[in-house]
């Protein structure tokens, strides 16, 4: 009797430790699950590049390319306090900007040497206090591009609306090339000509021309033009994208010869901008997509303007080059 107890004693401690043991080993797997795996990684990583992307601002800034001519570019840069002062440390000739925008092809238009001694704003006003060697350029095109360039580059934040410039703490009337800087300066005309057949007198409009740098970096430049129309209108502004940039120049915008501008109409927010016959000769040019980009970033110009089609003969233009509107006339 007592050897039959003592069997059923053991049987019964048997299948209690038979019990702990699988629920530990169900604890144990509980635990391992909760600790990141291999799997869980990329999921970290896409995260950590989405928090790196929303610590970037894009921001327009100007620079000259070997023409002489002012080119805005759409860059990333990152955000941090005094937002306005990095932008400008992008436009300084230094090695790590020649590094940073050396595939474009284009030059900063602030001196080598030129320091920012600093930035206030207030009701719209930036004033902006650098050391002398901001002054030091080599002509009056370089002088005057890098106050219009700058002047541009702080007016793309929206709390700044005009900017007065200052060197070593003191105002000056003139530079040295005759540039005024004496009094508040606001974004205005960029890279002024007149047209072929303008008086000066006539409205202005802002057209895209195209360049190539010496890297073979593309990009658009604009260029106010002075017309001999009296409104400023999408159909002058097209007019003169059609008469095409200055021959004795560098830049070039590969408009099919003979085409005419057959209208200009608005439907439903949509901008249709119709061209003659000649016009479908461009899908056998290899500067298709630069054209058409020219042409939307003309009319985006005017700010009734949301989407541009493009129409030849009241058709369509088929194309796969211009997907979508552009927002910016170039990126880097």
């Amino acid at each position: 009797m007592y050897c039959k107890e003592r069997i059923i004693f053991l049987l019964i401690l048997l299948v209690l430790s038979f019990t702990i043991i699988i629920s530990g080993c169900g604890i144990i797997q509980k635990k391992s699950d909760e600790v990141p795996t291999e799997q869980n990684a990329p999921e970290i990583e896409e995260q950590e590049t989405e928090e790196n992307a929303e610590d970037t601002r894009e921001t327009i800034l100007y620079y000259q390319d070997n023409s002489g001519y002012l080119v805005p570019v759409m860059r990333r840069i990152k955000w941090e306090e005094g937002i306005a002062r990095a932008a400008l440390s992008k436009l300084i000739d230094s090695p790590e900007q020649q590094q940073e925008i050396l595939g474009m092809g284009l030059k900063p238009i602030l001196p080598a040497n030129t320091q920012i001694h600093g930035i206030s704003i207030e009701n719209g006003l930036a004033k902006v206090d650098f050391n002398s060697a901001a002054m030091e350029h080599p002509d009056a095109i370089s002088e005057n591009n890098m106050v219009q360039g700058v002047v541009m580059t702080l007016a793309e934040f929206p709390t700044i609306d005009k900017v007065q410039f200052m060197f070593d703490g003191k105002i000056i009337d003139t530079l040295q090339y005759g540039t005024k800087v004496g009094t508040p300066i606001e974004p205005g005309n960029i890279n002024l000509e007149l047209s072929h057949d303008s008086s000066g007198s006539g409205a202005e409009v802002t057209v895209f021309f195209h360049n190539t740098s010496s890297s073979n970096y593309e990009y658009l430049v604009p260029v106010t033009r002075i017309t001999s129309s009296s409104i400023a209108t999408i159909e002058t502004a097209m007019e003169e994208l059609i008469r095409g940039p200055k021959a004795e120049g560098s830049l070039r915008l590969d408009i099919p010869a003979n085409t005419k501008l057959l209208g200009v109409q608005m439907d439903e927010g949509i901008t249709y901008i119709n061209f003659s016959e000649e016009f479908n000769q461009l899908k056998e040019s290899a500067s298709q997509d630069i054209v058409l980009r020219a042409i939307t970033m003309t009319a985006k110009g005017y700010p009734e303007v949301e989407i541009v089609k493009i129409l030849v003969d009241g058709k369509e233009f088929e194309s796969d080059a211009l997907l979508a509107t552009p927002v910016f006339a170039n990126e880097y």
